[in-house]
């Protein structure tokens, strides 16, 4: 089954980021977003590099449990398909650890 479109949802508790005070939340909250952001559409375009791509990160501002990962893979049919979005947001996380785990994203208050 071909895919056709690729929808992934993430969320940013920004309350919960850091547990040590000194930190610039809400531009450490922004630039991590970015992060994964181009973590995602760059893993996406490389791999599937014909299929529309829609990556969306929110932010919250207060603590809280983060949610995992939501991937979505589209047939062309329009059906969901379940062993492709499962394998890719195993894929995604992984790099997405593996990418934001240096904290290049954080920003110190001043």
């Amino acid at each position: 089954m071909a895919i056709s479109k690729i929808i992934v949802t993430d969320m940013i508790m920004a309350g919960g980021l850091f547990a040590e005070q000194g930190y610039d939340v809400e531009q450490s909250a922004d630039n991590l977003a970015e992060l994964k952001g181009q973590i995602i559409v760059g893993y996406l375009e490389q791999n599937y590099p014909d299929v529309e791509i829609c990556a969306d990160i929110a932010i919250q501002s207060q603590a809280g449990d983060s949610r995992p990962l939501e991937v979505m893979a589209y047939s062309e049919a329009s059906e969901v398909d379940a062993a492709t979005s499962a394998a890719l947001q195993k894929q995604l996380a992984e790099r997405i650890a593996e990418g934001t785990a240096g904290r290049t994203w954080a920003v110190r208050a001043e």
